[in-house]
């Protein structure tokens, strides 16, 4: 007899996926106009391409086939230029006359610094993606944010105001709107929509409202501490559900919670929203002790996020758990959906798409439904079936699909697209 239990991880991994092809990545540019941006001194090629960016969370980048992907600060500069030359091909000739005065215009008011010109080039960047068809936004602008989250933690920047000569060039120019660390001037809606969906709204961290549950004994990501907190609303049925990660290093004097991903459910709608500890006004993490504070209405959420967190919550439940850990509170919290679960979101490619298997429809299956296949859902599969799945940690399945019971449908699974 197989043993049932709730599936997999609560991950909070926050991922960013890829958008598609097009014919017209390739159009060629008349010889006869100039398309590069002026250089203050030659840079050689790079090794990789923005374009190459598939998944991302918590910091670190994955290609389409889940592979690593390591940028440096060295490389973030190479990587733009690379992006801004490719972009070319696909503006109009006023389009690229105009992006070329406005570089032109930025490097000749003064000899910028590493991280005003990779400021400055976001930027550009995100006008210039802004500018070109549609279907090739869907292809740009996915691996273009995850690129742009990454530089906010290779060149912090803690006060825009120490760049007052961009915002008055941006300013002229009327590209303020693509400069994402300016704080929006309409009112962030998230909240009110979450609780017009009856999703309960997570108290601000620092609350005595979140009750501790415990250290996380399963942990994908291998954190140094990941603590377990929940919050169940008196008025909304549903749950939230917050994973504090901890960087200990004391050699370095270092012991903070480094990322703090909350995850909030209606029992009623099965609608999820999604926060994260990024600053709205920096880009930055807020970080600190058992005394770290912040509002919930400070943080991003699931509009404003660079990664994308349906890339791995997906399935019936947006909450993926460990069986018989800390992390199933389903004894006392309503974590169970009465439907299948859809995120909150404005960013179009936020979804829980058609599972990969239904209920009952394969080994893997038995008990709750396989979402849809992604580099990141694949690698919590991965990881599940090499240590929790079945719930029988000394003698987990494996993911090489040798296990009589479960070996069939993992090779499917891995024949569709999950990574060997």
């Amino acid at each position: 007899m197989q043993i049932c239990s709730l599936m997999v991880v609560l991950s909070s991994l926050f991922f960013f996926g890829c958008g598609g092809d097009s014919s017209d990545d390739n159009k060629e540019i008349p010889n006869d106009i100039e398309t590069d941006f002026p250089q203050i001194e030659p840079l050689p090629e790079p090794i990789l391409k923005i374009t190459d960016i598939s998944d991302g969370y918590y910091g670190l980048l994955y290609d389409a086939g889940g592979n690593e992907l390591k940028i440096n600060k060295n490389q973030v500069l190479l990587l733009q230029d690379g992006l801004i030359n490719e972009l070319n091909s696909n503006l109009n000739e006023e389009q690229r006359a105009m992006f070329k005065e406005l570089h032109s215009n930025f490097t000749d008011i003064k000899q910028p610094t590493d991280i005003e010109k990779v400021l400055f080039q976001n930027v550009l960047l995100d006008a210039m993606i802004s500018s070109i068809k549609p279907q090739l936004q869907d292809k740009y602008f996915p691996p273009f944010r995850l690129f742009r989250h990454h530089t906010h933690s290779l060149f912090p920047i803690s006060r825009l105001t120490d760049y007052q000569w961009i915002l008055d060039l941006l300013s002229q120019r009327s590209l303020l709107s693509h400069l994402i660390l300016i704080p929006p001037q309409e009112t962030d809606n998230y909240i009110d929509t979450c609780r017009e969906n009856d999703v309960p709204i997570p108290p601000d961290w620092g609350s005595t409202l979140w009750q501790y549950r415990g250290v996380a004994n399963i942990d994908f990501l291998e954190n140094d501490k990941t603590e377990v907190w929940a919050y169940e609303s008196s008025t909304v049925q549903g749950s939230c559900i917050a994973l504090p990660r901890w960087d200990i290093r004391p050699e370095e004097g270092i012991n903070e919670i480094s990322l703090l991903g909350i995850i909030c459910q209606s029992k009623t709608t099965g609608k999820a929203c999604f926060w994260d500890n990024l600053s709205k006004e920096t880009g930055q993490r807020i970080k600190g002790g058992t005394d770290l504070t912040f509002k919930i209405s400070d943080i991003k959420n699931g509009n404003s996020l660079g990664e994308n967190c349906t890339r791995c919550h997906r399935g019936k439940n947006v909450f993926l758990i460990h069986p018989e850990t800390n992390l199933d509170i389903s004894d006392d919290y309503n974590i169970n959906p009465d439907v299948r679960y859809q995120p909150i979101s404005t960013q179009a490619n936020w979804s829980n798409p058609a599972a990969h298997s239904e209920l009952g429809d394969g080994a893997c299956a038995s008990c709750h439904e396989i979402g849809a296949l992604s580099g990141g859902y694949c690698n919590i599969l991965r990881n599940a079936a090499n240590q929790t799945m079945p719930p029988q940690p000394e003698d987990p399945t494996n993911w090489d699909g040798a296990a009589a019971f479960y070996g069939d449908h993992i090779q499917q699974m891995i024949n569709d697209g999950c990574p060997e």
